[in-house]
């Protein structure tokens, strides 16, 4: 009975205590799992350099991850934006919808695995940026220390 009761008591503290994600928490947490995909197929593309680029196919959920990843990261801009938030970090959403875009495009453009792996390579790494930076809009989170991508300069009215 004791038992059952520490038990039940443990489990209310847990949740109770337990904040609830947000929508940088869970931006995170699809950018984490981009990166890991994009590790992946980066190790792949390494192992067969001179190997011809296997173009993303349209079906392919890296393809379609990477194009939700640039809308969501727009709307993670406007977000901040419409709360008054800081203007480096909303342009700095807007450039890695931008990025996204861009190594999507890269990648069905490259000619050899070489050339993906470094895709690949830069594409995880761009997903680590979104990963550590994305909290920060659920609570308002310090960046120090976190090492900021190149931003956008303010827009006036934008």
């Amino acid at each position: 009975m004791k038992t059952a009761l520490h038990a039940a008591l443990a489990a209310l503290i847990l949740t109770g205590s337990a904040a609830p994600a947000g929508p940088g928490s869970d931006f995170a947490a699809f950018a984490a799992a981009i990166g890991a995909t994009a590790r992946e197929r980066a190790r792949e593309a390494a192992n067969r350099p001179a190997a011809p680029a296997r173009p993303l196919d349209i079906e392919d959920p890296l393809s379609f991850e990477l194009e939700q990843f640039s809308v969501e990261a727009l709307l993670l801009s406007r977000r901040i934006d419409e709360a008054g938030g800081p203007i480096d970090l909303r342009c700095i959403f807007r450039g890695m919808s931008a990025d996204a875009t861009a190594r999507l495009d890269a990648l069905n453009a490259a000619e050899t695995a070489a050339q993906q792996a470094h895709i690949y390579t830069d594409l995880a790494a761009l997903m680590s940026d979104a990963s550590e930076i994305a909290p920060a809009i659920d609570d308002e989170a310090s960046l120090d220390g976190v090492a900021l991508p190149a931003s956008c300069p303010a827009l006036s009215g934008g």
